[in-house]
């Protein structure tokens, strides 16, 4: 008989609201149980005293949370599981962003955008021509509509200029007329001139990045003429928001604005923003990269991962990642396997971006840079560039250290590809990940029972 031992993969969680009690969730079953303090004692100790009955065995087993595979042998299964996933995933799912221009009317010291598009020396927008050969680009990157997100992200640049205000048009007719709704990335000030667009089947949401309140946001998000943009965002906002679609203030935090979010979302509470049932507001890190001048470095000062992570808690700021709220919460009330997520984003598999030149990048961040070009398009068709498009499109979790041997890793994704393998910085991701899913797992319990 094989020698039984608690599985590399059961993750014990303490249950805050009820202080004997831990949830189990394995790492590649999903299992997730309610148990007793004395019943992990033994799960804990099985390889040295056997004290379960056979049926609590045998449910132990088939949950995951005991097994008789070796560590090495859990390390192979859980590669597996990931590369089947993984394959699956881009097969099945294809998302597409558009880079509408390079072009942008802000000077936002944090930009990751390279200097000579962000400053707008070169006017790089999409022309209606390049529009109808991306729309058919979609199609030949995947022939079945099915297997196509319906819905395309706009981005820039600054995607909502006014100057591009016909060509934007003509994105959105063309792509309602094939299916599609649009999400834009944008900074808000010229949005004004697209409330044609704004509804539910076309632009649908909006992102929007305000840094905090009117006096720190107008240091940060800088117009090339004006120097307020709070105000007019904020009305803008406002004209948006009646015409029944998503908005989400974004605020970028460094440790210079980390304590304004609060006054930001009290600002909106009593200016009644929140009345609207699609206007959200949440508080992302800014990263810091290798090409900030050393200009704009002054003007920032970064923050590690979990310190950023352990300030928003101490304020009261939910930090967790909803989408993985939800995915926990769904399958403890509908008793149900916790889904597995194999990659940290859709660059890893059936994500693309298409730029206004005829490029085509795997994620938002590299957009310019040509070492990231994992593709070409133009009216002949595709030219791939098999180096660049294996190298996101075949990394995961199983190749990835400590990822490989990490009992979270089908819950994380590893994190960034770009951030992991390009800048080589994983920024204390792994504790912090620990941390948030002991919480989110509380959260949903609490929430339930």
């Amino acid at each position: 008989m094989k020698t039984l031992r608690t599985s590399s993969y059961t993750i014990p969680v303490k249950l805050e609201k009820d202080k004997d009690k831990y949830m189990l969730i394995h790492g590649y079953t999903g299992a997730a149980d309610v148990i007793t303090a004395n019943l992990f004692d033994k799960i804990k100790n099985i390889s040295k005293t056997n004290n379960l009955s056979n049926n609590t065995l045998n449910l132990l087993l088939s949950r995951g949370y005991i097994t008789t595979k070796t560590e090495e042998e859990e390390y192979a299964y859980v590669a597996r599981i990931a590369k089947a996933l993984h394959k699956g995933s881009d097969i099945l799912n294809s998302y597409f962003t558009w880079v509408i221009s390079y072009n942008c009317n802000f000077r936002c010291p944090y930009c990751f955008e390279e200097r000579d598009k962000k400053d707008g020396k070169n006017k790089l927008s999409f022309s209606k021509k390049q529009v109808d050969i991306a729309y058919n680009t979609q199609e030949m990157i995947q022939p079945h509509k099915e297997l196509r997100c319906n819905v395309i992200t706009l981005y820039g640049g600054e995607p909502l200029l006014a100057e591009n205000k016909e060509v934007v048009n003509y994105i959105v007719e063309e792509g309602c007329k094939r299916g599609y709704q649009f999400i834009a990335i944008t900074n808000g000030y010229e949005i004004n001139h697209f409330l044609n667009l704004l509804s539910p089947d076309k632009i649908k949401k909006l992102q929007i990045t305000i840094d905090g309140p009117k006096e720190m946001h107008n240091q940060r998000r800088i117009h090339y003429k004006d120097n307020n943009t709070f105000d007019r965002i904020i009305e803008n906002i406002k004209l948006a928001l009646e015409k029944d679609i998503e908005i989400v203030v974004r605020m970028n935090t460094d440790l210079y604005n980390l304590g304004k979010f609060i006054e930001l979302k009290d600002y909106f509470k009593e200016n009644q923003f929140f009345n609207y049932p699609n206007f959200k507001i949440y508080s992302a890190r800014l990263r810091e990269y290798d090409y900030f001048t050393e200009t704009e470095r002054k003007g920032l000062k970064f923050i590690p991962l979990q310190k950023f992570t352990t300030k928003q808690i101490n304020q009261g700021i939910d930090p967790l990642d909803n989408n993985k709220y939800y995915k926990i919460y769904n399958a403890l009330k509908n008793k149900r396997s916790i889904p597995f997520n194999p990659i940290g984003c859709t660059a890893q598999s059936g994500g693309y971006v298409l730029d206004p030149i005829g490029n085509i990048y795997p994620c938002w961040e590299v957009i310019g840079k040509k070492e990231f070009v994992e593709g070409t398009y133009s009216s002949k068709g595709i030219i791939w560039n098999d180096n660049v498009l294996n190298r996101w499109h075949n990394s995961d979790i199983a190749q990835r250290k400590p990822c490989n041997h990490c009992k979270y890793a089908l819950f994380c994704g590893g994190g960034c590809p770009y951030h992991y393998f390009i800048m080589n910085k994983r920024e204390n991701q792994c504790s912090t990940f620990k941390e948030l899913f002991n919480q989110t797992v509380n959260k949903a319990y609490a929430e339930l029972y």
